[in-house]
């Protein structure tokens, strides 16, 4: 059988090469989560401890709001509403049935617009709240409520917000 061998010289566009140059230097690739996957750790998560869908996604806004994406989060970090409480262990084992590279961060980056509203009507502050103060005393309790670590790159956080936690982001890990 003979070999066939691709120049890639003939297919490639090095004009789209060049434009590649342009992207951020700390440009890089992170898994994400399909809505399938969202929806049976939803469901799992609800299934388990006999609440609804709503209060299951209430119980992973209060985590994650509360430092429950940090890598150091284990046990420790817990959220209670009312008698039923979820911490960042019990969540990440939900996530890792369904995703085994899977994350609690993707988990909130998935369903970070969710998240924002449910901590809204709930009154919740993001984890990074009261840091993002010390820069800027007169953030509103809204914008107090998108302070947190997985929602740098969400669009429709609040463009103040946004920068901010950049700003933070790098100056904490120099990139």
């Amino acid at each position: 059988m003979k070999e066939t061998r691709i120049n890639f010289k003939r297919i490639l566009n090095m004009f789209e090469i060049d434009n590649l140059k342009n992207i951020q230097e700390n440009a890089r690739v992170t898994s994400e989560m399909t809505e399938k996957t969202i929806e049976k750790i939803i469901n799992t998560l609800a299934a388990k401890k006999g609440i609804s869908e709503t209060i299951a996604v209430a119980l992973i806004a209060g985590l994650v709001q509360n430092g429950g994406t940090n890598k150091g989060a284990g046990n420790s970090a817990k959220f209670a509403l009312g008698d039923l409480t979820l911490s960042a262990q019990e969540l990440g084992n939900y996530i890792k049935r369904e995703q085994s590279n899977g994350t609690i961060r993707q988990l909130a980056r998935a369903i970070a617009d969710d998240i924002a509203e449910v901590s809204l009507a709930l009154g919740i502050e993001g984890d990074l709240a009261n840091q993002m103060r010390y820069d800027h005393p007169d953030i509103t309790k809204e914008e107090a409520i998108w302070c947190s670590n997985f929602q740098t790159t969400n669009t429709n956080c609040p463009i103040l917000v946004r920068e901010w936690l950049v700003k933070n982001y790098r100056s904490r890990f120099n990139r």
